[in-house]
C-alpha cells in the first residue's frame, strides 16, 4: 500500500503541465463528496483525463447544444467559487432533470479552455477506452448505459445502491 501511494505521488509530481494524473473511477458513482481535486485542477489552469467532484451547485442552465449529437449544458459552482461548465450527451441516456440550486456529483474529462473549465464525457464510454463518466443527482446515476432496466432496455440511468 505504501509503495502504491508513493508511486501515485510520483506520478502526480512528474505529470505534464497540461494534464493531471487521472484518478480512478469509484465503485459507486457519487461517492465523492467534495470537489478538492477539481478545484486544484481549475486553480492550476489545467485539464485532467479524468476528474471527479461532488457537492457542486448548479447556478445556470444553458440551452442544449443541438449541433451534431444533442448535449445538455449547465454551469456549476465549486466550493471555492469557481464556475465550470458541465456537458452531458443526452444520446447516452435519460435526460438529467437538473435545475438551478441542485447539488450533484460528476465524473468525466476536464478541459481547460483558457479562462474556465469544462467537464465532458460524463457518461459511459461505449468503446471502453477511458474511465466511464457519470452525473449523480438525487440518488440516481445518469449516463450509465451499461445497466439495463427491468424491461431489458437501456435508458442510461440507474438507482444508486
Amino acid at each position: 500500500m505504501k509503495i502504491q501511494i508513493a508511486l501515485t505521488s510520483l506520478a502526480l509530481i512528474f505529470s505534464s503541465g497540461t494534464f493531471a494524473a487521472p484518478s480512478t473511477t469509484p465503485d459507486q458513482p457519487g461517492s465523492v463528496q467534495n470537489d478538492q481535486e477539481l478545484v486544484a485542477d481549475l486553480q492550476a489552469q489545467r485539464g485532467a483525463d479524468y476528474v471527479q467532484a461532488g457537492n457542486l451547485e448548479v447556478i445556470q442552465i444553458l440551452p442544449d447544444d443541438v449541433t451534431g449529437l444533442p448535449h445538455q449544458k449547465w454551469i456549476a459552482r465549486t466550493s471555492a467559487g469557481e464556475s465550470i461548465t458541465i456537458v452531458y450527451n443526452s444520446n447516452m441516456g435519460t435526460r438529467v432533470p437538473i435545475k438551478v440550486g441542485d447539488r450533484f456529483a460528476v465524473g468525466g474529462k476536464l478541459l481547460w479552455l483558457g479562462h474556465s473549465g469544462l467537464i465532458h464525457w460524463t457518461h459511459d464510454d461505449p468503446r471502453k477506452t477511458r474511465p466511464d463518466g457519470y452525473i449523480f443527482l438525487g440518488g440516481v446515476v445518469y449516463g450509465d448505459t451499461d445497466h439495463e432496466d427491468d424491461h431489458g432496455g437501456s435508458h442510461g440511468f440507474r438507482q444508486a445502491k
